[in-house]
C-alpha cells in the first residue's frame, strides 16, 4: 500500500483551451477560478511534492505558487498534453517520490477521498480513475512506469497507457471536466454534494 507522502502530485494546466475561447482556468466557478479548484483539493494531500505545469506567464501559475505548488513552465504547448506529461516526469524524477499522481486542472470536482483511495490502492501498478466508462485521470504512475510516460506523443497524453490499467470508481460527476462555456454553465446547475468552498 502506498502512502501519500510517497506520491508526488502534478496538475497539468498548460492547455490552450481552444474550445473554451478564453482563459478557462481563470473562469469563475462559484467564486473561485476554475483551475484552482482541483489544485486546492490536491494541495491538502500530504504528498512528496506538488507541481503544476503551466504556460509561461500564465495568470493561474501565480495562484498555484501561492497554494504551495512548484510551477513548471511549458514553453511548447504545441506538443500537446504529452509535452506537459514529460515535464511533470522530469520534475518529479528529481524527488524521492515512489509514484506520480497526474491530475488535470480542468477537472474541478475531484474529491480528496477519491485521491486517498487511489493512493491506498496503489500496489506497484498503474492505477486510474473511472467514471464507469473508461480509465482516466486522476491516475497514479509508479516510478517504474515513468519511462512509458516519456514515450507519449501528442494530445492523447497517457490514454493508451491507461487503457489496460486497473481502475477505482470515482463518485458520480466528480470526474467531469470543463471544456466549453456550456460545460461550465451546466456544472454550476448540477449539484454534486461537494463542498466547493475548500
Amino acid at each position: 500500500m502506498m502512502e501519500a507522502k510517497q506520491v508526488a502530485i502534478a496538475v497539468l494546466a498548460a492547455g490552450n483551451a481552444r474550445r473554451f475561447g478564453s482563459d478557462k482556468l481563470m473562469a469563475d466557478l462559484d467564486g473561485a477560478p476554475l483551475g484552482l479548484r482541483a489544485a486546492r483539493t490536491l494541495a491538502s494531500m500530504d504528498a512528496a511534492a506538488h507541481f503544476a505545469v503551466c504556460q509561461p506567464k500564465a495568470v493561474i501559475s501565480s495562484l498555484y505558487a501561492g497554494a504551495g505548488y512548484a510551477v513548471v513552465e511549458n514553453s511548447n504547448v504545441n506538443l500537446g498534453l504529452s509535452g506537459s506529461l514529460h515535464l511533470a516526469v522530469a520534475a518529479v524524477a528529481k524527488t524521492q517520490a515512489h509514484a506520480l499522481l497526474i491530475a488535470l486542472a480542468d477537472m474541478p470536482f475531484i474529491m480528496a477521498a477519491h485521491i486517498d483511495a487511489l493512493i491506498q490502492a496503489c500496489d506497484g501498478d498503474i492505477l486510474a480513475s473511472s467514471d464507469g466508462n473508461q480509465p482516466m485521470p486522476p491516475a497514479i504512475f509508479p516510478r517504474s512506469s515513468w519511462p512509458f510516460l516519456l514515450e507519449t506523443k501528442g494530445d492523447a497524453g497517457a490514454r493508451q497507457i491507461l487503457a489496460p490499467a486497473r481502475t477505482i470508481a470515482a463518485p458520480i460527476g466528480s470526474l467531469r471536466d470543463i471544456d466549453t462555456p456550456d460545460d461550465l454553465a451546466a456544472s454550476k446547475s448540477l449539484p454534486l454534494g461537494i463542498d466547493l468552498s475548500i
